[in-house]
């Protein structure tokens, strides 16, 4: 039996999705392990829809075992975000390749871009960012090469640096449209999908299930203006300019420098919202928590409990107790959870991530 893992948003689960699982599965790939992120992502936003939700339709579209990357990491740069995925599958000890989607499809040219990166002196990059360009910018520059114009490029080459030494082979399916495209074709982009979920529109054939239980960020605007204003963090530009503006998008303006990328700027606002401190995403995560499973799931976590080591639960409030680090992750785990319940549409009582456990049972 070969295991392929897949690090995924799903936000929201769309018919891409369903494309690489099948991808997936034909390569020769018999389960699929998601580690998807909670609700708070990694693009600087809460998800369109809950974890659990998001978890669900996964397990129903082919995934066998759901897993949640936990905060700080699914707030944080691709890098991180990379290696954060990566460590908690390479850990499960079951797991033979990563799956993962980009737009130039090719391992051998993803391989070699990851390799002159590895190579390429930080000081270089250094001195381009201090002239006005971003990050990738400067290290596209360096390397000579736009594959860095597509974001999930992007990822796909931080996910094959971080692939060194664990035995995971990188397996791609090229994307068919770009990341952030707002062409509605046969199939449609996440970005482009939340457009339409957010204005009403009927999503139902570019989706396997349409989410009901919506969260959008602009109705936790006020909320997460306070909270940068006030809660004690690292970002004092942020901290200062929360003052200021009347909206997100005015004060990602103010905060935003023209070597930094839009992306960045609304991850640190948000990570100053909730009291991220820098420095949190450079440890492994301490854990990994169950958020759905199908049949093969349980067997998977079967073997997981045998030879992993990561400690896996469906409980948040026992994989606190394995340390502080574990502790940290499920208060921030708790504090993105709360913002996710004010920015949704309908709003009703809240249920702590410590008192929630997902079922796994056949």
């Amino acid at each position: 039996m070969k295991t392929a893992g897949i690090i995924a948003e799903y936000n929201p689960f769309h018919n891409g999705h369903l494309r690489q699982i099948k991808a997936t599965r034909e390569a020769g790939y018999d389960r699929i392990i998601a580690v998807m992120s909670g609700n708070v992502v990694q693009r600087g936003d809460v998800a369109v829809c809950d974890m659990g939700s998001r978890a669900r339709v996964a397990i129903r579209s082919g995934v066998d075992l759901v897993l949640e990357l936990p905060m700080p990491y699914s707030l944080s740069s691709a890098e991180d975000f990379a290696r954060a995925g990566v460590s908690i599958l390479s850990r499960l000890g079951c797991v033979d390749a990563l799956s993962f989607g980009s737009e130039c499809g090719d391992v051998a040219r993803l391989q070699a871009c990851a390799d002159a990166i590895d190579n390429i002196n930080p000081a270089e990059i250094k001195s381009l960012m201090s002239d006005g360009l971003t990050y990738p910018q400067a290290t596209a520059k360096l390397l000579g090469d736009d594959i860095l114009s597509g974001a999930n490029n992007v990822l796909a080459i931080e996910y094959i640096r971080k692939l060194k030494n664990t035995g995971i082979m990188p397996f791609t399916v090229q994307r068919n449209i770009a990341h952030d495209s707002t062409e509605i074709a046969d199939t449609v982009s996440a970005m482009k999908l939340r457009e339409m979920l957010r204005n009403g529109e009927d999503v139902s054939k570019f989706m396997p299930e349409v989410p009901t239980d919506l969260a959008f960020i602009e109705n936790a605007e006020r909320l997460i203006l306070s909270l940068a204003a006030f809660q004690d963090s690292d970002n004092a530009r942020i901290k200062k300019y929360a003052m200021q503006a009347s909206s997100l998008n005015e004060l990602y303006s103010l905060v935003k420098t023209k070597n930094i990328t839009h992306a960045r700027v609304r991850r640190e606002v948000l990570q100053a919202a909730l009291g991220i401190k820098a420095g949190e995403t450079a440890t492994e995560p301490p854990y990994a928590r169950i958020l759905a499973a199908n049949q093969a799931g349980i067997e998977l976590l079967g073997e997981i409990k045998k030879s992993g080591t990561i400690p896996v639960s469906t409980s948040l409030a026992e994989l606190s107790k394995i340390s502080p680090l574990a502790a940290r992750n499920a208060e921030l785990t708790e504090r993105a959870s709360k913002l996710w319940h004010f920015a949704k549409a309908e709003q009703g009582s809240y249920r702590s991530e410590f008192s929630r456990e997902f079922s796994v049972s056949p």
